[in-house]
């Protein structure tokens, strides 16, 4: 289902923008984060900062005695890591450019989860992982972790994201996390870009009472779709559509992104353990371990990072 939507001139304008600098995190191979941070970079005047944090050498215990990393091989690696940044850079933006380089020590989700916050940052953009959707199922991916911990949306980027994206999933359980979700997208979209809101809905109930409430649920989703993307108030060149699936969640909303190319897919992160800490949701999880397009994840609530080690 197509919904031809308009907004104000003054809408367009606000859609059009970001609040704060965008942090881009950069490891020994960050060209393909670079060059997805430029192409948002305008939306933030150009205030881009990017950042790498390298864990120290490990220390060695010999005969119960720890044997200390000298200063030097460290500050080594900070200049070496420096100059790739400054080189890989050079390949993207003109030398005029206003964008912030900092390179520390340290573990790179608490560092990195701080300092977006310390810069009340707009978005942080990351590497989305291991670069083949089967080699992320084993886990432990230091994306997972910035997802888990940061205080404004993450950008995973997968393969080559050097433009806005014109087609973009956005799931939505009717949530104000999911609306929250999907407000965080519109200001990355393309002119003409076509937005696609897409319901999956559990039809795995067999107890008729069940059956009987998921029915009258069913026949109110069309409704709940046309007041969620009423409520999102796109910008008049943006196409909606809508669409409802049945099955598993992250599967279908997997699937529907691959056959309809999707340059981007959008999520809230969802979970909280019995103990009130944050986690990320299981559907989240397996669309960043699955997608094969970049992925946006944007939190409700900021959780104290860890202090690094």
């Amino acid at each position: 289902m197509t919904l031809p939507l308009a907004a104000s001139e003054s809408a367009d304008r606000a859609l059009s923008r970001l609040r704060g600098p965008i942090v881009a995190s950069v490891g020994a191979d960050g060209a393909h984060i670079l060059r997805a941070a430029a192409a948002f970079a305008p939306l933030a005047k150009e205030h881009v900062h990017v950042f790498s944090a390298i864990e120290p050498l490990p220390v060695e215990i010999v005969d119960g005695e720890p044997i200390l990393v000298p200063p030097d091989p460290e500050d080594g690696r900070l200049e070496l890591r420096l100059e790739q940044l400054n080189a890989e850079l050079a390949e993207v933006r003109a030398a005029d450019h206003r964008w912030q380089i900092e390179v520390v020590h340290g573990d790179p989700v608490s560092m990195l989860t701080r300092r977006a916050q310390e810069l009340d940052a707009s978005m942080v953009v990351v590497g989305i992982g291991r670069p083949r959707p089967v080699d992320r199922l084993l886990g432990g991916e230091t994306t997972l972790d910035v997802v888990r911990y940061a205080s404004c949306p993450v950008l995973a980027v997968a393969g080559t994201l050097d433009k806005r994206p014109r087609s973009v999933v956005i799931a939505t359980d009717f949530s104000p996390q999911s609306m929250r979700a999907a407000r965080s997208a519109l200001p990355l979209l393309a002119r003409g870009a076509t937005v696609h809101v897409v319901h999956v809905a559990d039809a795995s109930a067999s107890d008729s009472a069940v059956l009987a409430v998921e029915k009258l649920y069913a026949r109110s989703i069309t409704a709940r779709l046309v007041r969620f993307v009423a409520d999102l108030r796109t910008s008049s060149d943006v196409s909606v559509r809508t669409a409802v699936r049945e099955g598993r969640c992250a599967t279908q909303l997997l699937t529907y992104a691959r056959e309809h190319g999707a340059d981007l897919l959008v999520a809230g992160r969802h979970g909280v353990n019995v103990l009130g800490d944050f986690q990320v949701g299981s559907i989240t999880e397996a669309l960043l371990r699955g997608a094969s397009c970049s992925v946006l994840v944007t939190p409700e609530r900021y959780l104290q990072p860890p202090a690094a080690s």
